[in-house]
Formats: C-alpha cells, sequence, structure tokens
C-alpha cells in the first residue's frame, strides 16, 4: 500500500476511505506492526502439522474452503482463523491446502511438508460446483483486497460473432503460475471489476494479458490522488452514470447497484454463459454472511446502507441462482422462487438492521467465546 497511509506508526485516513478499506489498513496495519512474531503458531491450533499463525487477517476465507479444518477465535469482532481439527482424508487435506494457496497473507502454514501440496498448487482455476461448468474460482486472494474472491468464467461463454472468451472477475494477487493456467484455458478477454476497492493487483494482469478489455462504472474511477490511490482511469470500457443496466455480452449483463460504494455493480451470468446455473456476481454488494448467519450487504464497510438496501431488492427480479461475492460467502437458491423471497427478505432486513443485530448469528466454529 501507500506510504501516506501510515505516519510513525499512527494510520491517517482520508474521509472518502470505504470502511471496509479502514479495516483491511487497520487489519494488516495492527497484525503487521505486531510486536510478535506473526509467523508464530497461533496458540488456539490444534496439535499437528497444519497451523494458523498471528498474521491472520480474518478474511474467513480458509473458514468457508475447508469449514471441516479451519474455526474462529472468538464469534465476535477481532477474531482470527486457527486449525480446530486436524484434516484427516485426503478430500480435507485438499480443501485445506487449496485454503492455504488462496490465503492472501500466507498465514496457513505446515510443520511437515505433504507431497499432496504440489498437486494442490496446480488445481487453480478450480471448478466451483458441477451446476456450472463454466465458473471457476481463481484462488490467489490479495491481501490489499481484505482477501476478495476472483472468479473465471470459461468454456461456454462466447462473444457477438460466436467466438469463445474468457472473463475475470475482481482481482487475485499476480502468480505467473495461475497467469500460465489462464493461458492453458485461452487466455483473458474481459476482466470485470465490481468497485474500487478490490483493484489493487489490476495493473499486473493487465501487463501480463495486454489485450484483456477491463469494465468498471465510472463513479468509481479513480486517480493516485483519490481513495484508494489506484490510478485506474485506464480501464477500457466504463459504464457511464447516466444508465442503470449494460448488456455487455451475449448472457453477461451488468446491473449499478449502489451502496457498498458508488459505482459497485453487480455482474449477471446467464446459464448459457456459465455452462449450467445462471450466477451473480456482486462484489462486495450481497453475500451469505458467516458472521451474521444470513444474506446481507455487510452494511458495516458500506457507503450508504440505504441505497444498497434498495439495490439488493432490484436483484430480486434478475434470473440467477448463484450468489458468488467478492467478500464473504456464496450462495445458492433451490430455485427461482426461493431466490425472490430470499433476496426480498434480504432487503427488508437489511433496511431494518444494517449491522446485524438481530441477525442469527455465526455459522463458523467458534474456538472459544
Amino acid at each position: 500500500m501507500h506510504s501516506r497511509i501510515f505516519s510513525r506508526g499512527v494510520m491517517v485516513l482520508p474521509a472518502s476511505a470505504s470502511c471496509l478499506w479502514v479495516v483491511v489498513m487497520l487489519r494488516v496495519g495492527f497484525v503487521h506492526g505486531m510486536s510478535m512474531p506473526t509467523k508464530q503458531r497461533h496458540p488456539q491450533n490444534v496439535a499437528g502439522s497444519l497451523f494458523v499463525d498471528h498474521s491472520c487477517i480474518d478474511c474467513d476465507t480458509c473458514r468457508w474452503m475447508s469449514s471441516t479444518v479451519f474455526g474462529r477465535t472468538k464469534a465476535g469482532l477481532g477474531g482470527q482463523s486457527v486449525v480446530y481439527k486436524q484434516p484427516e482424508s485426503d478430500a480435507e487435506r485438499k480443501d485445506a491446502y487449496a485454503a492455504m494457496v488462496a490465503c492472501p497473507t500466507g498465514s496457513i502454514r505446515l510443520e511437515t511438508p505433504d507431497p499432496l501440496m504440489r498437486e494442490v498448487i496446480g488445481s487453480f482455476p478450480r471448478l466451483i460446483d458441477p451446476s456450472m461448468p463454466g465458473v471457476f474460482h481463481l484462488g490467489f486472494h490479495d491481501e490489499m483486497s481484505f482477501g476478495a474472491t476472483p472468479y473465471l468464467v470459461a468454456g461456454f461463454a462466447k462473444d457477438e460473432a460466436g467466438n469463445p472468451v474468457n472473463v475475470m472477475m475482481d482481482t487475485p494477487r499476480f502468480s505467473e503460475r495461475l497467469a500460465k493456467a489462464i493461458d492453458a484455458v485461452g487466455g483473458l478477454h474481459y476482466y470485470l471489476l465490481s468497485h474500487k476497492d478490490d483493484v489493487a493487483s489490476m495493473e499486473k494482469w493487465k501487463a501480463r494479458f495486454p489485450g484483456v478489455k477491463r469494465v468498471m462504472h465510472e463513479a468509481d474511477i479513480t486517480t493516485t490522488q483519490q481513495w484508494p490511490y489506484i490510478d485506474t482511469t485506464s480501464v477500457e470500457i466504463k459504464l457511464p452514470g447516466s444508465e442503470r443496466e449494460w448488456k455487455l455480452l451475449p448472457g453477461l449483463s451488468a446491473i449499478h447497484t449502489p451502496g457498498h460504494s458508488q459505482g459497485s455493480v453487480t455482474f449477471i451470468a446467464s446459464a448459457a454463459f456459465t455452462g449450467g446455473e445462471a450466477c451473480a456476481f456482486t462484489g462486495d454488494h450481497l453475500c451469505f454472511s458467516s458472521r451474521l448467519g444470513r444474506i446481507d450487504g455487510m452494511g458495516r464497510y458500506g457507503w450508504d446502507t440505504n441505497l444498497q438496501a434498495d439495490s439488493i431488492r432490484r436483484l430480486a427480479d434478475e434470473e440467477f441462482l448463484w450468489i458468488l461475492p467478492g467478500h464473504g460467502r456464496r450462495y445458492q437458491f433451490r430455485d427461482e422462487t426461493e431466490r425472490h423471497a430470499a433476496i426480498t427478505k434480504a432487503a427488508d432486513d437489511f433496511k431494518k438492521d444494517p449491522l446485524g443485530k438481530n441477525a442469527p448469528g455465526p455459522v463458523f466454529s467458534v474456538v472459544s467465546q
């Protein structure tokens, strides 16, 4: 991050900073500024080779990728991930090691090397679910986007001329290994950016795939003089503020869903585009919250929760069966009826209780209260 963020160990943040970025910098700043060695094993891990160290920023990635292995030190704010059960089967080990690869801070470690790790490192992009054979989790989450989940759509999507196209959703940390894996499935043609918080490694990916067309709402375009101090003025396709919905490709649309940020966009990929069930790439607009136990807009980190609640309600009438968020957990609906009812309720709940004070509560395993 840029040096202007820190001043003699004190966090200096502009008024325009989103609350999520404040959390990112506080968590990164305090974790890496602690006097204890951050790579020490956290004392609340169970005994065994796999452990989480003190550098965890509590992004929840490992807990949703390998929920039978990773838990949280406490239910409230300020927790960290730890291993509450050592992986036993090959399937558990693969999921836990995949979480190790995805971890944005490299906080998950092994005391004893495991040959299975080599296979897992090469497993990204990973298929999310057989019901969407063309949608993949890219792993390699970026610390400077607080571990937001990046995705790839490949194998079924086509442009207007019928040519195959591959689409990356939001930004993984740059890895040449991952770039070569993307090369192997045809490279990148479009690069969708849900909002300004999750663009940290964008220029590295643009340099690696110079022909890719980036898409972002004009309201979230920034210069190096604007929070988050990343220049996105060179984005090729800027969605104009005068419109609310755009058809980008056959089966791929963009919907302006302001609230988390002024220019937040949800991208809807149709069944034809994914090769199976339709999905909504929601960025930080909508997710299943593991802390609150409900479909939620993460109001603690947003710009305008009332506006966001209205934007959530608008998604109730869109056609998709999966929420694939940047932060928070994915969610699959049984059918269109359930989706409409659940998102309508989520909008109502978020409007009345944006911080989730009356929400059901955590779904992750808590090691201690």
